[in-house]
């Protein structure tokens, strides 16, 4: 057991967690019932690990007696606990449903019993119960929520000024993928970690994740190793291929899928499309109260795999040939995918700036969107709006923590 959780287990303040929410909920009796079903109960004992960080978990866990920790690992490469849960709980977050590395670790700290159940039990299950399933991704979404605004999991180190750290920050922002970012020209934490690693600046940007380093790797290397679907996963023939994953290609896939066809959707950089980057959706059918753009393209993802639909990220098009009824579409790293139908769903591109030689400034200081991301990469200093501002813009770039002055 790790030092950081050894000292919280003998101290009075191993307390669980106070739901936030319906981010820690307690099951019910007869939840657990239709949980166990699929399932099977065991022992635990202090100091076992049930899920470890980084590493894919492809069980669902309840806690029916004792105390689990959960912990996720800092900068010093320590283990300190950010979570307790006790009976009636469950563990996990939106990434083990989505088949992620986990970007915890939970470790028992007070023995006990749990129940154990396969994660795809766990999916088919909850389809046919509309209130598990409810609670459960509830819980899962805000939990995910919780891991990005706290800055758990990987690290990426790299220069303010570098556009492939752009790159990575936007990719891994833009996935809703916990992690944080360690600025090289201003942190005086990041030359350490480097030497601690055997890295050197030059090297950077790079992406820590436990002992493991990744050096300027590309978008679909970073997601090959977090879990995301990539492209060499892709089917190699479906039914209908979807070119885009924003809210009407994940629509597309879920109508086909439910009708029983082999469907894949194709995504150039993340699911949700421009709508993902929304901080509050309020004019979509269905969600009078507003939803995020991630709550939705993350919705939309398990409902269309909830019907076998399969999505895979950073994947590029750049042929569509057709003959005698089927239709090849090649990838930009080569491969290619036969289907009996396409659809395209690519959304807007935006307009770009008339202005020579901006295109190496695009993602790193020239940013075609005003969202929170955006936001990030810009900090403290001021900024100029190209364009009509909108009433929303204008708030989000003039009031702080953001932006001293918006022209």
């Amino acid at each position: 057991m790790s030092e950081a959780v050894a000292d919280r287990r003998e101290s009075p303040a191993l307390a669980e967690t106070p739901d936030i929410y319906g981010a820690y909920p307690r099951l019910s009796d007869d939840q657990i019932a239709t949980l166990e079903a699929g399932g099977a109960r065991r022992t635990i004992e202090t100091g076992e690990t049930l899920v470890r960080e980084g590493e894919r978990s492809d069980y669902f866990f309840v806690i029916l007696a004792g105390k689990i920790a959960v912990t996720t690992t800092n900068d010093a490469g320590v283990r300190h606990v950010i979570r307790v849960h006790g009976p009636g709980r469950f563990l996990g977050e939106l990434g083990d449903l989505e088949g992620q590395a986990s970007f915890y670790t939970a470790e028992v700290v007070e023995p006990g019993e749990v129940l154990v159940v396969p994660t795809e039990r766990v999916r088919a299950l909850v389809v046919h119960d509309p209130v598990l399933s409810d609670l459960i991704l509830r819980a899962y979404l805000l939990r995910r929520s919780l891991l990005i605004q706290e800055e758990h999991g990987f690290r990426i180190i790299g220069s303010c000024f570098s556009p492939d750290t752009a790159r990575l920050r936007e990719f891994a922002a833009r996935n809703r993928l916990p992690h944080r970012w360690i600025d090289l020209e201003r942190d005086k934490q990041a030359e350490r970690l480097l030497q601690r690693f055997g890295v050197s600046a030059q090297d950077a940007p790079v992406v820590i994740w436990g002992g493991a380093v990744l050096r300027n790797p590309t978008n679909t290397e970073l997601a090959r190793w977090v879990g995301l679907p990539a492209p060499d996963t892709f089917p190699d023939e479906s039914d209908v291929v979807v070119v885009g994953a924003g809210p009407a290609g994940l629509g597309a896939a879920v109508y086909a899928a439910s009708d029983g066809l082999i469907t894949a959707a194709i995504e150039r950089f993340a699911t949700g499309g421009q709508a993902g980057t929304s901080s509050r959706i309020e004019n979509y059918l269905g969600f009078p109260g507003g939803i995020s753009g991630a709550d939705l393209a993350e919705r939309a993802v398990l409902q269309a795999g909830k019907f076998g639909a399969r999505t895979i990220i950073s994947a590029e098009i750049t042929l569509l040939e057709s003959d005698g009824g089927q239709h090849r579409l090649t990838l930009a790293d080569g491969g290619s995918i036969v289907a009996r139908a396409v659809v395209l769903a690519m959304g807007a591109r935006y307009r770009r700036l008339s202005v020579p030689g901006i295109e190496s400034f695009e993602g790193n200081g020239v940013y075609y969107a005003a969202t929170f991301q955006e936001a990030l990469m810009c900090g403290t200093g001021p900024v100029v709006i190209v364009g009509e501002v909108t009433p929303r813009a204008r708030r989000r770039f003039s009031s702080p923590p953001w932006f001293p002055r918006c022209t």
